[in-house]
């Protein structure tokens, strides 16, 4: 992977509002600099052309105390989030959120989704699960408990190690 960093990824634009250079970002993911001392890593294939959008983006805080990490389409409309807080000694995937677009023919801003999951998730195993479906008048919330999170749990990143934060796996099942 290589790794373009900044203050905020821009969708429409495929880059960064502000571009940082890797000793910046280390420098905040490092907690040597004050306000702003979060940053924002996109992770691109070896290969990308200019044109691709990143495999996923990631807005990290000093010491990766909290990354938010954002999946993406080849238009770049976010399809999941996923909110990782430093738990004791690792991370601990809280909360992830899932937009669903009309379709799939261009870039959609977060607020054209036609659906929006959120599942927010505690370490002892207790879920609650928000669904906003427009084409509902009501808002749908479900409380679990005895969730297994044992999946939730990572390791958290030394810097430029993004890899693991973005892998999209079996972390995210549907409650059933």
């Amino acid at each position: 992977m290589k790794y373009v960093y900044g203050q905020r990824w821009h969708p429409t634009r495929n880059q960064p509002t502000e571009a940082l250079d890797e000793a910046e970002a280390m420098a905040r993911f490092n907690g040597e600099r004050s306000k702003p001392d979060w940053f924002t890593v996109a992770a691109f294939v070896e290969d990308a052309t200019p044109e691709q959008v990143p495999e996923f983006y990631a807005e990290i805080t000093p010491h990766g105390a909290y990354a938010a990490v954002y999946f993406i389409d080849p238009f770049g409309s976010i399809h999941y989030i996923f909110g990782f807080r430093k738990t004791g000694k690792q991370l601990f995937l809280e909360d992830i959120t899932a937009y669903a677009y009309p379709d799939m023919t261009k870039h959609y801003n977060q607020n054209e989704c036609a659906k929006v999951v959120s599942m927010y998730y505690k370490t002892d195993g207790v879920v609650e699960v928000e669904t906003i479906d427009k084409s509902q008048p009501d808002i749908s919330v479900v409380h679990s408990k005895d969730v297994d999170v044992s999946a939730h749990w990572e390791p958290i990143p030394a810097f430029g190690d993004w890899e693991s934060l973005g892998r999209f796996d079996a972390r995210w099942k549907p409650l059933s």
